[in-house]
Formats: structure tokens, C-alpha cells, sequence
């Protein structure tokens, strides 16, 4: 995940715990396996807590502009492993 000097390293939310560098979530302290497009979906959504981030915005993040991919699916596919997690 590229650097943002302006996002502290651990982002804490109710009983979560996010380490950007290390791409970790904690749940009081006991890691949640949370990999790839779930974690960058949740990152993007710390990063821009307050603000209302669209799907564009997350396909930007999520594919590069040259990727072929059925967007809605990958993305609903994220969110639902996000929200296991």
C-alpha cells in the first residue's frame, strides 16, 4: 500500500485496529484475516472517514485504469468479505 503522510500508521475504529504498513486488521487485539481488495476498501474508507467515497473512486483504487474486470462484482465481492471480517 503507497505511503500518506498524512495517515498515522494505526487507524482505531470501535473494537478494530488497522496497521497500514503491515496491512493487519485486529479485532481487540486478535488479528482478522483480511487480505488484498477487502483491506484496500477498508483503508480508502478510514482514510476518507467523514466523506462519502463513491464506487468510482474505489475502482480507481482498486484496478488500474487498463484493467478489464466486471467492477460491480469484484467490488460487491470486497465489501461482503469486508463485512465477514
Amino acid at each position: 500500500m503507497g505511503e500518506h503522510p498524512h495517515v498515522s500508521r494505526w487507524v482505531r475504529f470501535g473494537v478494530f485496529e488497522l496497521d497500514l504498513h503491515a496491512e493487519e486488521l485486529r479485532k481487540q487485539g486478535v488479528r482478522v484475516r483480511l487480505a488484498g481488495q477487502p483491506f484496500q476498501v477498508l483503508a480508502t474508507l478510514l482514510e476518507h472517514a467523514g466523506e462519502v467515497v463513491t464506487r468510482e473512486e474505489l475502482q480507481k483504487r482498486l484496478w488500474p485504469a487498463d484493467t478489464f474486470v466486471d467492477f460491480d462484482h469484484g467490488l460487491n465481492k470486497a465489501i461482503n468479505k469486508l463485512r465477514e471480517a
